[in-house]
């Protein structure tokens, strides 16, 4: 099974392992450009004082229209804690991209660390991203991510709470202020890898079976609730295939046994990073990769997601097994 999944460092962004130093990753990966805030004029001619254009000012590429309060948090000024941090811990850079001409930049880095789950050959590499938004979608910010080896899957250690307050940084003239908070938070951020390498091994020590994955999953993705006053909606054959894969991915999964939890948490990670609609190397399935590995692991809904299945898997004592209204 593991033959047939395309690691994410393959389809997307640029290798930069032969970076060293910070204009090393800077060329490399293209971050060579200022973003700016320019007035906005009507037809007329008129200039407004409310909003403003974000664009590139090299190519004058538009990002999105701001109001007077956002202000543009230079990529190299974000960059520099991030390149201590891999020098501080014998980090090796990896890749880097920008998406839609630079809207978003992002740049990751495999610290030298790994660990195992229990007995298993179920390596997780530790690895640490920068995201530096320019189109208004996000704060700003650092992160760990755990990355299993077996699978090319990768999951956010960072909770989505702290990870929302702690280690972003907002565009805004005070960015300065949030940009040194976030790096000491960053710090602290590596700790978050023990947490996980934690919370992997209960997992694995919970046994459980195909029905009740079954269960899990309409947990995961709940039947749609109808409008007030209307009739319930039916279940979707999609709504159904997707759990019935993630079923079949507890047992066929990279890397999976079909026995416990944490055979269940992957085959929801390995669904979300390898068979959601994204299948192919060259474009467009480039595009969109790069696009699903910044949501998946950045507060996207592929992020919202692996949360919540570690949420359940953790925190829930039984799962019922579930039959549809068919069987």
């Amino acid at each position: 099974m593991s033959s047939n999944l395309i690691a994410l460092d393959q389809r997307v962004g640029t290798d930069i392992t032969s970076a060293s130093t910070l204009t090393d990753v800077m060329d490399l990966a293209g971050f060579n450009f200022d973003v700016e805030k320019v007035p906005v004029y009507t037809p007329e001619g008129e200039e407004l004082d409310t909003h403003f254009l974000i664009r590139r000012s090299d190519t004058q590429k538009v990002f999105n229209v701001s109001r007077k309060r956002y202000t543009p948090v230079p990529i190299e000024d974000m960059f520099k804690p991030f390149h201590s941090m891999v020098q501080e811990h014998g980090a090796t850079y990896e890749a880097a991209g920008t998406i839609n001409d630079g809207a978003k930049c992002w740049v990751s880095a495999t610290l030298p660390d790994t660990f195992k789950v229990g007995n298993r050959d179920d390596e997780i590499q530790k690895r640490i991203m920068m995201l530096a938004t320019n189109d208004l979608s996000k704060r700003n910010a650092y992160f760990s991510i755990a990355h299993r080896v077996a699978c090319n899957n990768q999951y956010h250690a960072i909770s989505r709470a702290a990870g929302q307050s702690n280690y972003g940084v907002s565009h805004t003239k005070n960015w300065q202020d949030s940009l040194d908070s976030a790096f000491e938070n960053f710090k602290s951020a590596i700790l978050a890898h023990k947490e996980f390498e934690v919370q992997a091994g209960e997992l694995n020590d919970k046994v459980i079976t195909a029905d009740e994955v079954r269960g899990f999953t309409t947990q995961l993705f709940p039947d749609r609730i109808a409008v007030k006053g209307e009739e319930p909606k039916r279940k979707s054959n999609r709504l159904r295939n997707r759990r019935e894969e993630i079923v079949d991915l507890f047992i066929t999964g990279a890397g999976n046994q079909g026995l416990t939890r944490w055979d269940a948490f992957n085959a929801v990670t390995e669904f979300l990073d390898h068979h959601n609609n994204v299948k192919k190397l060259e474009a467009p399935g480039t595009y969109a990769a790069e696009r699903r590995l910044v949501s998946n692991v950045m507060g996207g809904a592929g992020d919202i997601l692996k949360q919540k299945a570690m949420t359940l898997l953790l925190n829930v004592n039984k799962f019922e097994p579930a039959l549809y209204d068919d069987e």
